[in-house]
């Protein structure tokens, strides 16, 4: 009786309820039975926080969170439970850890609520500038601002980059803060306040006198006279130096982007379209003439072979010089080519063939020809058999 009255009045052992509690949780994510081992998570983390041990609660939670996110595929669930994770952190006076939790919580909202990931990401932020610490918030700051550009909530990014802006004059970091700069005014332009730009761009130059010598001053510069002069070739040549792709990815995306008021980008990709009506165009189209294309009459056969016409005297000129022979072509005659061809013999009837061997035969030697004057003498006479003088005619 004593025994049972002291155990209803015995205070709980919150430890040993927060030890089995995880030891629990630890064998239902062995056993992939995650929805049970968030559960059992969940009351570690009351355990935890009922003996005092903050930090140990806010473990358990962030666990906790790691499994809806990672496992369950539940975001919303486990930006919950980083935010008490974070919660918990910050009543520990972790800050860092508490600022952790929160981008964590930022992470899973991206794809389901991009208002609440910004805000989560701002919340981060601000721990880290609190305690002074702003150096640690620099990643955060270019997450927070590059889904704030790809989502189009310019307003949310401008106040980003100047709170960025900030951290980075106390830290000293001129080069990240000059992309902060030239990143401000490409926002700025993209909300079409070309007029605001013009005074950030003047009280940066003011307050530091380096950022005036600095190529994004430059390229700055060039943005403001593109916008003044309405140039839209002097706006896409400056988007395309290179200092420009060494900004955040979104905000380079968005500088190709930017048209002077009243133009539009110089460059479009061609379309299907376009092809199709080229193709139309050349089919439809009748097949120009020769004479049309170079301006010169069509070549007719004779100015193809390089002869006159039968009709035409050809006109008195100085004979060409004799052609050099490169080989024969193939597909053409000998004749139009312009080569020698030598004389085909008319065929000798049988009649002749008779009377010139009969005359043979009552003279040998009437056959030989009187020697021309530009020959020489005549060789000695060899008797010729008949049939030498036959092989002779033919």
């Amino acid at each position: 009786m004593l025994s049972s009255t002291k155990g209803l009045f015995r205070k709980p052992d919150w430890d040993l309820a927060a030890s089995c509690f995880e030891r629990a949780a630890t064998s239902f994510k062995i056993a992939r039975s995650y929805d049970q081992a968030v559960q059992a998570y969940t009351k570690t983390s009351e355990a935890y926080f009922k003996a005092d041990g903050i930090h140990l609660a806010g473990k358990a939670m962030e666990n906790a969170g790691f499994l809806l996110a990672q496992n369950l595929n539940q975001p919303q669930r486990a930006a919950d439970a980083y935010k008490q994770a974070s919660d918990l952190f910050m009543a520990d006076g972790k800050m860092d850890r508490a600022a952790e939790e929160l981008e964590k919580a930022a992470r899973a909202m991206e794809n389901i609520d991009v208002n609440a990931a910004i805000e989560l990401y701002s919340s981060a932020c601000s721990l880290f500038e609190q305690e002074d610490r702003g150096r640690f918030a620099q990643e955060i700051f270019k997450r927070a601002i590059s889904l704030s550009v790809r989502s189009r909530k310019y307003a949310k990014a401008i106040e980003l980059i100047h709170r960025q802006s900030l951290v980075l004059q106390k830290l000293a970091s001129r080069s990240h803060m000059y992309k902060a700069n030239l990143s401000l005014l490409i926002i700025l332009f993209a909300l079409g306040d070309e007029v605001e730009a013009g005074k950030q761009f003047n009280n940066m130059c003011a307050n530091d006198a380096g950022f005036a010598q600095s190529e994004e001053a430059d390229i700055g510069q060039s943005l403001l006279q593109a916008y003044d002069e309405v140039d839209q070739v002097l706006l896409e040549k400056t988007v395309r130096r290179q200092q420009v792709t060494f900004l955040d990815n979104e905000v380079a995306k968005l500088s190709r982007t930017l048209t002077v008021p009243g133009e539009s980008l110089s460059f479009q990709p061609p379309t299907s379209s376009y092809r199709t009506n080229q193709q139309t165009y050349k089919s439809s189209a009748p097949p120009p003439s020769s004479s049309s294309a170079y301006g010169a009459p069509p070549p007719t056969k004779h100015d193809l072979y390089g002869r006159p016409p039968s009709n035409q005297q050809p006109a008195p000129s100085s004979p060409p010089p004799p052609p050099q022979y490169s080989g024969p072509q193939h597909g053409y005659p000998a004749e139009k080519q312009g080569y020698p061809v030598e004389k085909q013999q008319q065929p000798v009837s049988d009649v002749d063939l008779d009377e010139e061997f009969a005359r043979l035969n009552t003279n040998p030697s009437s056959h030989q020809q009187p020697p021309r004057h530009d020959q020489g003498p005549p060789p000695p006479f060899h008797h010729h058999d008949d049939d030498d003088d036959e092989d002779d005619l033919r």
